[in-house]
């Protein structure tokens, strides 16, 4: 029985290590809406927000950096613009889902 169970967790962390696939575009917009906290209940330009974030990840750059530098300017013009206040976590969600998007899609070598 013992065996049966270090095999089952030995096979469970092997899968669970294994190569990450790389989000889509649709994904992260999912994603970026279904983030965030209870706050943004009030949040009434959660599309606007994930969008520009989809935007950011349709297209295709030289590598990680370029990603995360597009991401971190799509925030910046976020919060610079307008969406601050009941938005601000759904911006910072879309953030942290961009970046996710970039490491998986521009690991690291």
């Amino acid at each position: 029985m013992t065996r049966l169970l270090i095999l089952a967790i030995l096979c469970a962390t092997a899968v669970a290590c294994g190569p990450v696939r790389p989000l889509t575009d649709s994904e992260v917009y999912s994603f970026c809406l279904m983030g965030g906290t209870m706050v943004d209940d009030t949040c009434d330009s959660e599309q606007d927000i994930c969008d520009a974030y989809r935007d950011v990840v349709s297209m295709t750059y030289s590598g990680l950096s370029p990603c995360l530098d597009a991401c971190n300017a799509a925030y910046e013009r976020l919060i610079r613009v307008q969406y601050v206040g009941n938005c601000f976590s759904r911006i910072n969600n879309g953030q942290d889902i961009c970046i996710q998007y970039c490491r998986r899609e521009y690991p690291k070598p």
